[in-house]
């Protein structure tokens, strides 16, 4: 068994992974492993990610749901079936759990309504010159010295109107999430889409419709309804 883990490893085995490897325990100098002590040797996998990213999108969809009138995402639409499904099956993989984070956002970015009608961008390209017509990439932008640390990822403030603050923003998490090699930074980047949803959710209001209480049969009036309804009811007293 040794000389085929060994082999695997050497060899790049596609989807091998040394689950009691006591290099993938997450250990620092700041703490240990906050979860389950079982969880920890397989907490950097990209199938625990697969896991933590299914239920984070299950905790957040019903309330990013209740805020659209238009929902391409789960449904009749089969996106979000399609999606789960592809994580169960290929989530042992990298490249499955990064390009099913990039269809996450994607999806929430269209939950949340885009960019709606002002989403243009304001960056410039060089201080002190115009903007060009020509959108730049996440890519330029990210490598830009100015840009790079100018464009804020967090949706901070009161004023959140959607995922992102504008396109730059989310063209850079984009970039950074598409090339990206280890399962760590797919981590911040998930957590990221989460703290933004969640700021959206706190800012806006369910587009749900909801009765009036006064418009409210009571109970008990509802229930006498339905019994006189049925068939022979109220027989036995004539």
């Amino acid at each position: 068994e040794g000389l085929v883990r060994a082999s695997k490893w050497t060899n790049q085995h596609p989807g091998y992974i040394e689950r009691d490897a006591p290099f993938l325990s997450y250990r620092n100098n700041l703490g240990r492993f906050c979860g389950r002590q079982v969880d920890a040797p397989s907490s950097l996998t990209p199938l625990a990610f697969a896991r933590q990213m299914l239920k984070k999108e299950q905790d957040l969809y019903m309330h990013l749901k209740s805020r659209t009138l238009e929902n391409n995402w789960g449904g009749k639409c089969g996106s979000r079936n399609a999606w789960v499904a592809s994580l169960k099956e290929y989530g042992h993989t990298f490249e499955a759990v990064r390009d099913g984070l990039l269809t996450l956002e994607n999806a929430f970015f269209d939950l949340t309504g885009g960019f709606g009608t002002n989403g243009s961008s304001s960056h410039d390209v060089e201080a002190g010159e115009q903007t060009t017509e020509s959108k730049l990439s996440g890519k330029d932008l990210l490598y830009h010295e100015v840009s790079r640390f100018d464009i804020e990822l967090e949706s901070l403030g009161n004023n959140v109107k959607g995922l992102w603050n504008n396109p730059d923003t989310r063209a850079i998490f984009r970039e950074i999430i598409s090339v990206c090699e280890t399962v760590s930074i797919l981590a911040l980047g998930l957590d990221l889409i989460c703290r933004n949803s969640q700021g959206y959710i706190s800012r806006t209001k369910s587009s749900v419709v909801h009765q009036p209480a006064s418009e409210q049969a009571p109970s008990a009036v509802v229930g006498r309804r339905r019994a006189a309804m049925r068939p022979g009811a109220y027989s036995n007293f004539f």
